[in-house]
């Protein structure tokens, strides 16, 4: 097995969202408390429960700049929460249905794989095996939005 490390939204990134009013990309932050059940906190990698306050805001996960570089709409908590810890095992609650997106060295897509029950651990043994994959991106299977990051350990 091919050890890994799970890395959720810096807590930096989620403490500007809760202390600005635009994001880094220049759109007004939008705290909600309805419709947020089930919002995937990007810091602590559970989901929102009813009436949980959330942030909404705009993050790219990427470094470099190229056609892959994607802009898209993150949640984290509005009250600061703490951060995923178990950094060698899958988010229990956001870990599917879930699309795994494996990218190379200069942060392009090379495989993906979709994990809708049970097999989220084979399909991300399989990505980090091909030695092409620099990381890969667990993302959202409806939205795609982004939701964390993986790395081999």
């Amino acid at each position: 097995m091919i050890p890994f490390a799970v890395t959720p939204l810096p807590p930096e990134t989620a403490e500007a969202a809760r202390t600005n009013e635009r994001d880094a990309y220049g759109s007004a932050l939008r705290i909600q408390t309805e419709g947020t059940e089930n919002a995937p906190c990007r810091v602590c990698l559970s989901r929102a429960s009813e009436g949980d306050a959330m942030i909404l805001f705009s993050h790219s996960p990427f470094d470099v700049q190229n056609p892959y570089k994607e802009v898209g709409p993150v949640f984290v908590h509005a009250d600061a929460c703490t951060p995923y810890a178990d950094r060698n095992t899958l988010p229990p609650q956001i870990r599917q249905p879930i699309v795994l997106r494996a990218y190379n060295a200069a942060q392009e897509i090379h495989r993906a794989a979709v994990v809708v029950v049970g097999d989220a651990d084979e399909q991300l043994q399989s990505l980090l095996a091909d030695a092409a994959v620099a990381y890969v991106q667990a993302r959202s299977i409806t939205n795609g939005c982004y939701l964390y990051r993986i790395d081999r350990a």
